[in-house]
C-alpha cells in the first residue's frame, strides 16, 4: 500500500490532477469480491473495489485511493464512477444467467451529505437497468456529519428499494436506540472481531453479542475480513448469515471471477459446510441470549394456509400476559381477538412473500409493542420469518403527551398575528406559521425547506444572517429589524426576535424567530419624529427672532440719529456691545450644529482643573470680587480623554453661572474626586441666589435663562458636551440657600472617538 504521507506536495498536486483525468478517462478498474452464505454454501452478491494503476506508485488499493479523493476534492466523482460501473457490470452479470448477485459499493459520508444523492442513484439506477434490489450501499458506521440528514438519505434509498449494510458495525460501541433509528438491511462486522476472536475472549464475546444483536433485531450479519478455516468454523458456528474475505475468494476483475466461480472449486464449497459443524451448541447459547432479552424475538411458517408460530422468547412476551408455550403452536387468532388477528396478518402474508423489514405496531392488554420482520430464504424460497419487538409503551405515553403539548402550543401558533418561523442550525426554514399569509400574502409552503439566503433580499440578509450566527454562537436571544416587500410591492418594515432551542447536550438545534409587523409603527414614530423637528424648528426660529431683535432694534435707533447727525461717542461703545451680543448668540448657535468633537487627547485632570479658575476669571470681570477655593482629592494622577476646549467651556459656562448668582461676591468651592474606579466627579458649589424647583426641571432647554440678557443656550451647550464625553451632570438647589453642580466624567476612552 502506498503512504500518502511519502509523496511531497507537488507531487501529491500532480496525483490530485492524474487522479482527475483517470476518472474522466475512465482509467480506473474494478474488482470484485464476493460474499458467501455460510448456510447454504452460494455466492450471495460482492463487493465492488476501485483499484487505479499509477504510472509511478503502480496499483493503488481502494483505500489509497479514497485518501487521496478526498484530499483532491474528487471524492463524489470517483464513487459515482463506482456506482455507475458496478451496476452497469451487476446488470450484465444478470442478463448472461450468472446471478442475481447483490453488488456492494463502499461509500464515504460526504455522499450522504451532498444534495441530490438520492437522485443520483435513482438515475444511474435508470440508465444501468439494474432492479434497486440488486444494489446494496454500505455506510460507515460512524461516518460522523450530519446524522438527521443520513438518515433521512438512507430512508429515500430504502423507498426506492435499494439494500443498505452497516459496515464497521463493532468497531465502536454502539447503542440500540441510534441502530434502531438507522434504516438498514445487514450489519457488516468489523474485520477485527472475526480475526482476533479466537484469541482473546473479550473479542469472541463481543463477537457473539453483535450476532446476537443482529438476529434480535431481524438483520443480516456477514464477516468481512475471514482469512482462515478456523475463523469461517467459529462464524457457522455462531449462526453468521455471510462471509467474505481472501480465505474464501480474494478480489478478483469481472471475468476472472465468472471464471472462477462457474467452477465453484472446493475452495468456496467445503469452508461453509464445515462451519456448519458445532453450530448446535452455540445454537442454544443464541437461544439463551434471546430468552433473556428485554424485547421479544419470535418465528412463524406458513402450513396449510395458517400461519403457525415456530419460535417465541423474551421478557416482552411475558410483561404483555402470555407465555412462549401459549404462542409456540398456534396461530394468531388462538392469542389474540379476531380483528387484531387479521390486521396483523396482513403484514404476516407480507413478509412470507418476501418482502423484508415489514414493520407493524400491536398493543395486547394495555403494552405497546414495535414488530420487525423479515423472510429467511432456503434455496431462493422463504421458509421461516422472524420478528423481533420491542416494548414501545413509555414512547408511546411520551409521544401522546407531547402531541397534545404540541396540539396547544399550535393552536396559539396558528392563531397569533405575529410570524413564527423556525430554522435549524443550517439555516433552512422547518416551520411557518398561518399568520405569514396574513402579513406578507404568501402561502407558508412557500418559505419551508427554504435556506435563509435564497429567502431574504442581498441587502438585508447580510444583517439577519450575522443576527443568526451571534444566536448560534452565543445561544442567547438576538433581535434584529429588516425590510422586506409585500406582494402588492409595497415595503414592509418587520421586527424579529430570534431564541435559540439548545438539546441535552446544549447545542443548538433550532431558532425560533417571532417577527412582528412594525411598518404602521415605524411610520407613525417617524411622522412625529418630523412633526418633533418642525416644532423645535419653530422654537428656534421663534427663539433666534426674539434674541437678535432687541440688539437690532437698537442698532437700528442709533443709525436713524447717526442719519439726523445727532450722535454721541458713547453711542459706538453700545452699538459695538449689541455687535458682541449677537455674535455670542450665533456662535452658540453654531456650536449646536456641530458634529462630535474629534480632538480628543489625553489631559491631566488636575491640572485642568487648576487652570478653569483663571479662564473663568478672564471671561468674567465681576470674577476678581470673588473667592474660588480648588479642592483636588485623589486625582493628581488622574488622566481624563477629552477635548480639552470643550470641557474648559463647559467650566466657564458653570463658574459665570455661579458668579453672577452672588452679585455681592461669595466662595465658590470646585472640588474633585474619584467616582468608582472608572470616572471622576467635579463639583462646583456657590452660595447665590439657589433656584426653585420648577426652574430645575427646566434648565437646558433653549431660551430659558435667569438672566437678564441671557438666551438659555449656554446650559444647552453645556448639556451637550458632557454628553459627548459620556458623561451627565446634575443639578441641586433651593432659593437663597445657593446651587451645587455635579459633573461626572468617565475616565476611559469614549468608544465613539476610539
Amino acid at each position: 500500500m502506498v503512504r500518502i504521507q511519502t509523496i511531497d506536495q507537488d507531487e501529491l498536486n500532480q496525483t490530485d490532477e492524474d487522479l482527475f483525468q483517470a476518472i474522466v478517462n475512465q482509467q480506473l478498474t474494478l474488482y470484485y469480491q464476493p460474499f458467501f452464505d455460510l448456510r447454504t454454501t452460494g455466492m450471495t452478491g460482492v463487493e465492488a473495489l476501485v483499484r487505479w494503476h499509477h504510472e509511478k506508485w503502480g496499483l493503488l488499493p481502494q483505500q489509497t485511493l479514497l485518501l487521496l479523493a478526498k484530499k483532491s476534492g474528487v471524492i463524489h466523482l470517483l464513487e459515482e464512477w463506482v456506482l455507475r460501473a458496478a451496476c452497469t457490470q451487476c446488470k450484465e452479470w444478470i442478463d448472461i444467467g450468472f446471478g442475481p448477485l447483490v453488488v456492494s459499493v463502499n461509500l464515504s459520508a460526504h455522499a450522504f451529505e451532498s444534495v441530490g444523492f438520492g437522485d443520483t442513484i435513482q438515475t444511474i439506477l435508470r440508465e444501468s437497468q439494474l432492479p434497486p434490489r440488486y444494489l446494496e450501499l454500505e455506510i460507515t458506521e460512524l461516518a460522523g456529519g450530519d446524522m438527521e440528514r443520513t438518515i433521512g438519505v438512507l430512508a429515500q434509498l430504502k423507498q426506492l428499494g435499494v439494500q443498505v449494510s452497516l459496515d464497521e458495525f463493532g468497531k465502536d460501541p454502539v447503542s440500540i436506540p441510534y441502530l434502531s433509528r438507522v434504516p438498514v438491511d445487514k450489519l457488516k462486522l468489523d474485520s477485527t472481531l472475526i480475526q482476533q476472536a479466537l484469541t482473546d475472549a473479550a473479542q469472541e464475546a463481543a463477537l457473539k453479542t453483535a450476532l446476537a444483536i443482529a438476529q434480535t433485531m431481524g438483520l443480516q450479519a456477514t464477516a468481512a475480513g475471514v482469512e482462515s478455516r478456523e475463523q469461517a468454523e467459529l462464524l457457522g458456528e455462531l449462526l453468521c448469515d455471510l462471509a467474505q474475505g481472501n480465505y474464501f475468494c480474494e478480489p478478483l476483475l469481472a471475468e476472472g471471477l465468472v471464471a472462477k466461480m462457474s467452477s465453484q472449486g472446493k475452495a468456496f464449497a467445503d469452508a461453509p459446510a464445515r462451519a456448519k459443524q458445532g453450530a448446535g451448541e452455540n445454537h442454544n447459547y443464541l437461544r439463551e441470549v434471546l430468552r433473556n432479552q428485554q424485547g421479544m424475538t419470535f418465528t412463524f411458517r406458513k402450513q396449510d394456509e395458517r400461519f403457525i408460530h415456530t419460535f417465541c422468547a423474551g421478557e416482552l412476551i411475558y410483561r404483555i400476559g402470555l407465555t412462549p408455550e401459549q404462542v409456540v403452536g398456534n396461530e394468531l387468532c388462538d392469542i389474540l381477538p379476531r380483528k387484531e388477528a387479521l390486521r396483523k396478518t396482513e403484514h404476516y402474508e407480507r413478509a412470507w412473500g418476501g418482502e423484508e423489514n415489514v414493520t407493524y405496531e400491536g398493543v395486547v392488554n394495555g403494552v405497546c409493542y414495535l414488530a420487525v420482520m423479515r423472510p429467511i430464504f432456503r434455496d431462493g424460497r422463504v421458509k421461516e420469518v422472524i420478528a423481533s419487538c420491542v416494548d414501545i409503551t413509555e414512547l408511546k405515553k411520551a409521544e401522546e403527551a407531547q402531541r397534545v403539548s404540541e396540539a396547544k402550543y399550535r393552536l396559539i401558533a396558528e392563531n397569533i398575528s405575529d410570524m413564527i418561523v423556525v430554522i435549524d442550525c443550517h439555516g433552512y426554514v422547518t416551520y411557518v406559521s398561518p399568520s405569514v399569509h396574513t402579513v406578507l400574502e404568501v402561502s407558508p409552503e412557500v418559505f419551508l425547506h427554504q435556506h435563509l439566503q435564497t429567502i431574504l433580499p442581498s441587502e438585508q440578509l447580510k444583517r439577519v444572517w450575522q443576527t443568526f450566527q451571534e444566536i448560534m454562537e452565543w445561544k442567547l436571544p438576538r433581535a434584529v429589524t429588516f425590510s422586506c416587500q409585500h406582494r402588492n410591492g409595497s415595503k414592509l418594515i418587520l421586527e424579529a426576535k430570534g431564541t435559540p432551542v439548545q438539546n441535552e447536550q446544549a447545542e443548538v438545534e433550532q431558532i425560533v424567530f417571532i417577527i412582528r409587523n412594525s411598518t404602521a409603527q415605524v411610520q407613525a414614530e417617524e411622522f412625529l419624529r418630523k412633526m418633533d423637528k418642525i416644532d423645535v424648528v419653530g422654537q428656534l426660529a421663534a427663539g433666534v427672532a426674539h434674541e437678535i431683535r432687541n440688539p437690532v432694534t437698537s442698532i437700528k435707533g442709533f443709525v436713524q440719529l447717526l442719519r439726523r447727525d445727532q450722535w454721541k461717542s458713547e453711542y459706538f461703545d453700545i452699538m459695538l456691545a449689541e455687535f458682541h451680543q449677537l455674535e455670542s448668540i450665533l456662535r452658540e448657535f453654531v456650536f449646536l450644529t456641530q458634529q462630535r468633537s474629534h480632538q480628543f487627547e489625553s489631559q491631566n485632570l488636575a491640572q485642568l482643573l487648576r487652570s478653569v479658575p483663571q479662564v473663568a476669571q478672564v471671561a468674567q470681570e465681576e470674577a476678581p470680587a470673588h473667592q474660588m477655593v480648588l479642592e483636588i482629592d485623589d486625582v493628581e494622577e488622574t488622566w481624563l480623554w477629552c477635548d480639552q476646549s470643550q470641557i474648559r467651556q463647559v467650566f466657564i459656562h458653570l463658574l459665570s453661572n455661579a458668579v453672577e448668582s452672588m452679585p455681592d461676591g461669595g466662595t465658590i468651592r470646585i472640588r474633585a474626586l474619584r467616582s468608582g474606579h472608572d470616572q471622576v466627579m467635579i463639583q462646583i458649589v456657590d452660595k447665590g441666589c439657589g433656584m426653585s424647583e420648577e426652574r430645575l426641571k427646566r434648565l437646558g432647554e433653549p431660551f430659558y435663562s435667569t438672566k437678564e440678557k441671557g438666551t438659555g443656550l449656554g446650559l444647552m451647550i453645556t448639556y451637550k458636551i458632557i454628553q459627548y464625553h459620556d458623561g451627565y451632570i446634575h443639578f441641586s438647589s433651593a432659593p437663597n440657600q445657593g446651587t451645587k453642580v455635579e459633573v461626572y466624567l468617565p475616565l476611559n476612552r469614549p468608544t465613539d472617538t476610539a
